[in-house]
């Protein structure tokens, strides 16, 4: 019995190996999204912080208002750090969405050509037992033409 053999097999490793990488892609952008999900968070607790400090200053009734005006002016660089952590996770975001198109494209990509080499392997199978098939129905006619060559030989002696 011959071996198969899928013509296309190190066109799929070239197609699996680039699925590989684009995963690899995917969890890697993931990742810098997540960090930039927690640093937009550190900064929004920065923010939430110095106008919790702003009030109690506010709210105290003392007159430290060298310390007060000093805590406001903190706010709104708090704040411009915060829209700027919104940008960089969006665009993180932005990222994953293309590297996860990517992804998705490539392993298409790789269950089409395991789908064709699953369809050459059942067409080769099928092939390798009709060959089979016909070898015995030979090997089957040559032995009965043999066992009927020897009854007519038989029947020749007599």
């Amino acid at each position: 019995m011959r071996r198969f053999r899928f013509p296309l097999a190190r066109l799929q490793r070239v197609r699996e190996l680039g699925e590989e990488l684009a995963r690899s892609e995917l969890l890697a952008a993931e990742a810098r999204l997540h960090e930039c999900e927690l640093r937009l968070e550190d900064t929004r607790a920065d923010l939430r912080a110095g106008e919790e400090g702003v009030a109690r200053l506010q709210s105290d009734g003392s007159l430290r208002m060298g310390e007060i005006i000093a805590a406001q002016r903190t706010l709104p660089t708090l704040l411009a750090r915060v829209t700027s952590r919104r940008t960089e996770v969006a665009a993180a975001a932005q990222v994953v969405e293309e590297c996860r198109a990517a992804w998705q494209a490539a392993r298409i990509e790789v269950r089409a050509r395991e789908r064709l080499e699953d369809r050459a392997r059942d067409i080769f199978r099928e092939e390798e037992r009709a060959n089979e098939d016909k070898q015995l129905a030979e090997q089957v006619d040559r032995k009965a033409a043999l066992a009927g060559g020897a009854h007519d030989v038989e029947g020749d002696e007599r």
